[in-house]
């Protein structure tokens, strides 16, 4: 454990450069299968508002619930033909793949 007085370090806004936006969300739902898919898609929906333009950070539970979300988000993303979302239009990643998807039909 680390012990608070020695080792331990606390970071305010003010070291940010960009505030961090944080939106804590509610779920009802009892059977944990409907919460999970329910959760996934709430997850998704903000993810998708701001893919592309922002980093984002998504705190789940345990290390396993973290490659259930993110499996889930790369399922979803491909389902509704939205994986292109992720990539700023103005990144290198963009034009590498642009080509690379002309040279495929090619």
């Amino acid at each position: 454990r680390v012990k608070p007085e020695k080792g331990l370090f606390f970071f305010e806004n003010s070291y940010r450069p960009v505030p961090l936006e944080q939106q804590y969300i509610g779920i009802t739902e009892k059977k944990a299968v409907k919460r999970m898919l329910l959760m996934n898609e709430i997850v998704y929906e903000k993810v998708i508002d701001r893919a592309g333009k922002y980093q984002m950070i998504i705190f789940v539970h345990s290390r396993r619930e973290t490659i259930k979300t993110a499996k889930a988000i790369k399922e979803m993303a491909l389902t509704k033909d939205e994986l292109g979302k992720f990539i700023k239009e103005d990144s290198d990643s963009h034009v590498i793949l642009q080509n690379e998807s002309e040279n495929a039909k090619n």
